[in-house]
């Protein structure tokens, strides 16, 4: 199976040297009609390789740039399209060239499909966009921005308006985030989870996919969820309101239809629409936006242990760390801390008078590698929280470098820990 980049190098190589084979033939062409027809073919090869290269540089280098994705496959296909009856009006049944039309037919398969997935989405437009815009406007992420904390979408649904649907079996506990999508969109014309807020580049506490990490799950399953809860491995959701724990892992605003918090918080907003709860926006107090640095730390071997210290320290989790190596207590905080976005990783500056640790609102992996050579030290905490180290300044790049079939290594030590942390 080929990486994404060795496809997009071998698609590219057939469209740039499809023209080259075209003036070989037309070199070698005698009669003149014939030469028109291939100095055409030349032409049209060579627009069709500009607009490859269009795609591939500007496309493929910005994925989420969806104005910009939809105007060029749109395009391309239309482009495409002629391209193809063009081609079949001027070549003679003698000759047809089936190369050039599989390539040319990638155009409007590619806009076909992604044309198909904005008429399965169908998202209306938001009756109140108030929530949205705000967190918009104070949590959003971009490059070369500061890291501003997660969202988290908890609903409670204490009279059962939206928990139960015809797949309730194979949805388990987690049909109450799948019938709730079409629930709210219904009423106010969002969600409030997931792609809403995504496509405003907030990003959530909340994940959904097939790679979601082992480790988070247990976290969420056993300190975000009532006991027994059961709920679809794809989905990575928080069913209750623990203040203390998710502003441990850098949630900053949380979306929900309570009324109130476990803990003092700060409503930012609120929104309703009839026969429907009022959805309101909390922001808690003393996230953890990097700047959690313990001094202490415990140390603890399995899930359930890990799970255990950290309800015994819930409410000191800034101050106190749940380990799985041996870490040295100190005497010295981070301050100044910085989490900056950027491509393909996140920078921190943070200065310290000696030796001190960072409890990054980061996703633990033994592929977070370190790249600009600082004298920086990543362990696991809390479970699937990473742990920085250093002394005195820090000024480090962490990029996750991980290829399917070199450079796994670290994913294979991932699996490894599951084990030992018994998951």
């Amino acid at each position: 199976m080929l990486s994404s980049w060795s496809f997009i190098c071998i698609f590219a190589a057939n469209i740039f040297f499809e023209p080259f084979r075209l003036i070989q033939l037309h070199a070698s062409a005698n009669a003149n009609a014939r030469g028109k027809t291939h100095l055409a073919s030349l032409l049209a090869g060579l627009a069709v390789a500009a607009l490859g290269a269009v795609i591939v540089v500007k496309m493929l280098a910005n994925p989420y740039g969806a104005r910009a994705y939809r105007t060029l496959v749109v395009g391309a296909a239309a482009f495409g399209l002629v391209w193809l009856l063009a081609t079949e009006l001027i070549r003679t049944s003698r000759r047809i060239a089936f190369g050039p039309l599989v390539v040319l037919s990638i155009f409007p398969s590619l806009a076909l499909v992604h044309l198909s997935l904005g008429i399965r989405q169908n998202v209306p437009t938001a009756h109140t966009p108030s929530l949205r815009d705000y967190l918009r406007e104070n949590a959003s992420i971009a490059l070369e921005k500061p890291f501003r904390g997660y969202a988290a979408t908890i609903w409670v649904d204490k009279n059962g308006d939206f928990s139960t649907g015809p797949d309730d079996t194979g949805l388990q506990d987690s049909r109450r985030y799948v019938y709730s999508r079409a629930y709210f969109r219904a009423r106010y014309g969002e969600t409030f989870t997931e792609t809403d807020l995504w496509r405003y580049d907030i990003p959530t506490f909340e994940e959904y996919g097939e790679w979601t990490s082992v480790q988070a799950h247990a976290f969420a399953a056993r300190l975000l969820r009532p006991a027994g809860f059961s709920v679809h491995p794809n989905y990575l959701r928080v069913f209750t309101i623990d203040s203390a724990v998710l502003r441990a892992v850098g949630v900053r605003y949380i979306l929900t239809d309570a009324e109130a918090l476990d803990e003092p918080s700060i409503l930012r907003g609120s929104v309703s629409a009839p026969d429907a709860p009022t959805v309101r926006l909390f922001e808690l107090i003393n996230p953890n936006l990097g700047t959690y640095s313990p001094m202490h730390f415990v140390k603890a071997v399995t899930a359930d242990e890990i799970v255990q210290r950290i309800r015994e320290n819930k409410d000191r989790l800034d101050q106190v760390a749940i380990v799985t190596d041996d870490v040295p207590p100190t005497t010295s905080q981070a301050r100044n801390v910085e989490i900056t976005i950027e491509r393909d990783g996140i920078q921190i500056h943070a200065t310290s008078d000696g030796p001190a640790h960072i409890l990054l609102p980061v996703q633990f992996s033994h592929c977070l590698v370190v790249v600009n050579g600082a004298a920086a030290r990543l362990t696991r905490a809390n479970l699937f929280q990473t742990l920085m180290s250093f002394d005195r300044a820090v000024d480090a790049r962490i990029e996750f470098h991980f290829e399917l079939f070199t450079n796994n290594a670290c994913r294979l030590r991932d699996g490894l820990d599951n084990k030992a942390l018994g998951l």
